[in-house]
């Protein structure tokens, strides 16, 4: 947000008949009303508002200082000012604000019509949803609601669990509605309006907005190749003691990165010995490695929590995805989730059971055709934007390229303009400012509209450098 020219704080400056301080806050508050700000959005430090917007620094402790007694923010030593999760009126307890960065939640793109680079989702081959008759006979025995899950889907991921070398029984297993669902049980269950949750940055928009609609306050650990930032997160962990820490171990979403077995283990020790803090681990992309896998982290403790899903490995439209824990934290959340929805769906639970008992099968040749697409993507984005850098993903399902410009934000709005969808980098950001010049780019799309995306991209980004090579005198107006 660009401060200093935002037409509310404008108009609250060009009032005479009340103080500036107060007219201000006012300002400010309006901004909150509206959704503007958000719960957990972090205002400017005092100096920085002051100087964008030419007042002294007092001006802005007063503001701040209404703000904070009327309840609408919280001021922390060290941790600045927020927006209070409680803050009287908020529309954010009505409704919430869009992220311009979930594709999920942006329009629906026509047939033959939109590229779209933001939207990883995959279309199964249908003999896939025929269920067999073993799966069918699970559906009808289904004879009560199961809000912790069909017995024998739970029976099937504790076993893949126990497999990789934690043991696992069905009562430690949670079957929700995607990972989506399970995060937000985490989030609206352990989390509370200021508390802090350490978190890679950048991360799944979809976390960041559970965590931030729960009024936490982000700490973001930048991601390195090979979880060469886990020594710097696990000291933070011990010194900062976080309500919650958010770490995607095996295959990182956006970055396509995973740790070394020794950086796993490094964080598996810092993980136990933070008795006070929730460690939820990120399994979703697990399996969707081009190459040999290091062994996943696969921790246990009573304060640590796994996230796995179907969505990203097989087809999203199942809607089946599960949380891993100790016994006491699943029946806990078990409570929680029937408050929700009841149970899970029988059907596709029992489709569930019917596609665990033909993984590998499956999913091999789906990590196969991303690889491809993946290195297809990578290629094009060679040919056609060199000033560019790509560093190749260990798998997964998206590329994270680096543009030469500070932002990357320009050029989503400009490939809107040539029907073409893309994800800004910053919408993946938990600490302002972060991967502001980075895209986050999907490889699901076939081969054929892979190269068509990367031919309007190149024109997106070329019509920008030509708006930037203009003299001053011929750019269009801003205002």
């Amino acid at each position: 947000m660009d401060w200093s020219r935002h037409p509310a704080l404008q108009r609250a400056l060009q009032q005479t008949e009340t103080p500036r301080y107060a007219a201000l806050a006012t300002a400010l508050q309006g901004l909150i009303l509206t959704g503007e700000l958000l719960p957990g959005d972090r205002l400017p430090p005092e100096r920085v508002l002051a100087e964008a917007l030419g007042l002294s620094r007092s001006t802005i402790v007063a503001t701040y200082g209404r703000l904070a007694e009327a309840g609408w923010v919280t001021a922390r030593q060290g941790q600045g000012t927020t927006v209070a999760a409680g803050a009287p009126g908020h529309v954010a307890a009505r409704k919430r604000r869009v992220p311009i960065g979930n594709p999920a939640l942006r329009g629906p793109v026509g047939e033959g019509a939109w590229i779209d680079f933001g939207l990883a989702t995959a279309v199964p081959e249908l003999a896939w949803l025929q269920p067999s008759e073993a799966a069918t006979a699970l559906v009808l025995r289904e004879s009560a609601y199961q809000p912790q899950g069909l017995l024998a889907l739970r029976e099937r991921l504790a076993a893949r669990y126990t497999a990789c070398g934690l043991s696992t029984t069905p009562e430690q297993i949670l079957v929700c509605a995607g990972a989506q669902q399970a995060l937000a049980l985490v989030a609206q269950h352990y989390l509370a309006p200021g508390d802090r949750v350490l978190i890679e940055d950048p991360n799944y928009f979809g976390a960041l907005d559970l965590f931030r609609a729960a009024g936490a306050h982000l700490l973001g650990e930048a991601v390195r190749p090979h979880g060469a930032h886990v020594a710097h997160l696990a000291q933070r962990l011990q010194a900062e003691e976080p309500q919650l820490v958010f770490v995607c171990p095996t295959l990182h979403n956006p970055t396509g990165w995973g740790w070394t077995p020794s950086a796993a283990e490094r964080f598996a020790r810092a993980a136990r010995r933070a008795s006070s803090s929730l460690v939820l681990i990120d399994d979703s992309l697990a399996d969707l490695r081009f190459d040999a896998a290091p062994p996943p982290l696969l921790a246990r403790g009573h304060n640590i929590v796994h996230v796995g899903s179907l969505s990203k490995s097989l087809w999203a439209g199942l809607r089946i995805g599960w949380l891993r824990a100790e016994a006491p934290v699943i029946e806990t959340l078990r409570r929680a989730k029937a408050n929700a929805d009841i149970a899970c769906s029988a059907l596709s639970s029992a489709i569930a059971c019917d596609l665990l008992d033909r993984f590998e099968a499956l999913v091999e040749p789906r990590r196969a055709q991303l690889k491809l697409q993946g290195r297809l993507l990578r290629e094009a984005l060679a040919a056609a934007l060199p000033d560019w850098t790509c560093a190749a993903p260990e798998g997964g399902l998206f590329l994270w390229p680096a543009l030469p410009t500070e932002q990357a934000e320009p050029l989503v709005q400009a490939a809107e303009a040539l029907r073409l969808r893309l994800t800004a980098g910053s919408a993946l950001a938990a600490e302002p400012g972060a991967a502001a010049n980075r895209l986050r780019l999907a490889f699901t799309q076939p081969p054929a509209l892979l190269q068509a995306g990367v031919a309007r991209l190149a024109e997106a980004y070329a019509s920008l450098e030509v708006a930037a090579a203009a003299p001053q005198s011929t750019r269009p107006s801003r205002r």
